[in-house]
């Protein structure tokens, strides 16, 4: 699979955003990514999309390239930040399409500016605020192991892939030059080595807002546009409780207008973005762009 090719860009202000822009036309998809990582997590999925405008994919704030401000997080800041890229590139009427936190940001983004958003791809995050905490009950190790590497120093590019891969002997060279793409965007180059960008005070600070200010279900039946609800088997971890159980998503069937209901049977948080699973997740993409 060819590796997409970001054009990438800046949307000034306080807090400078680093965006990527795949293809040219006057309505692209806007691309927003999880609560660790950055708008490179869509390589698989924007290279299996047919929209011929392209894609906008957003490193929020705290992440990737974009600006990491000490403090001032939570999901109406993204929000904000997201219709602040539309603002850049003259765009309105969008579909936004978001992975675990990025389909919070999406759903905030759509109660905010309910006019410039046409349709939402809700990928495996944006449940109602669960009043016991923002993730399924089992899935503590999973959020734990991801935002501990967010300290971590790794002395060669290939040890962080044994991170997320242990003892496998995967190199750089030899994965998907997709997911190389990806793994090598994240990192930075510091003393002894190479660390993730993104920052853990921002992730920390996220994960609390989400946990005990996201929308409730009520509160998301505000959502008027049509919505594709798109759900793995699994948790962060393969055989785990999916982040999306079965009260999660009964009840944001009950509040959105979700006009594509998939379940990814054998993925899981993660792997739901790559592969054989991008491309169904891209072709629900396109489903909804072609009757939002």
């Amino acid at each position: 699979m060819p590796v997409p090719a970001w054009q990438p860009s800046t949307v000034a202000g306080e807090t400078p955003l680093a965006i990527g822009r795949i293809g040219s036309g006057p309505d692209p998809i806007v691309a927003v990514h999880g609560i660790t990582v950055h708008h490179r997590a869509f390589n698989a999925i924007a290279a299996n999309l047919r929209h011929l405008d392209g894609v906008v994919g957003v490193d929020l704030r705290g992440r990737g390239k974009s600006g990491k401000p000490p403090s001032g997080y939570g999901l109406e800041t993204h929000a904000a930040d997201v219709l602040r890229v539309l603002d850049q590139g003259g765009l309105d009427n969008v579909v936004l399409a978001g992975h675990s936190m990025g389909a919070f940001v999406s759903v905030q983004t759509a109660l905010l500016a309910p006019g410039r958003i046409r349709a939402i791809a809700l990928l495996d995050g944006g449940w109602p605020r669960r009043e016991e905490g923002g993730y399924a009950p089992d899935a503590a190790e999973g959020i734990a192991r991801t935002m501990s590497r967010l300290t971590m120093t790794f002395p060669t590019r290939d040890a962080y892939l044994d991170f997320w891969f242990p003892g496998q002997g995967l190199t750089f060279d030899t994965i998907a030059p997709e997911l190389a793409d990806y793994y090598d965007y994240e990192l930075a180059p510091v003393e002894g080595g190479f660390r993730p960008k993104a920052s853990l005070g921002a992730v920390q600070e996220d994960a609390e807002w989400i946990a005990s200010k996201s929308p409730s279900a009520e509160a998301m039946a505000a959502v008027a546009c049509p919505v594709a609800l798109v759900r793995a088997e699994y948790g962060f971890m393969p055989g785990t409780t999916p982040l999306i159980d079965d009260a999660a998503h009964d009840a944001m069937v009950d509040a959105l207008d979700v006009r594509v209901d998939l379940l990814l049977a054998g993925a899981d948080h993660y792997t739901m973005l790559w592969g054989h699973h991008a491309i169904a997740v891209a072709s629900v993409i396109d489903e909804l762009v072609a009757f939002a």
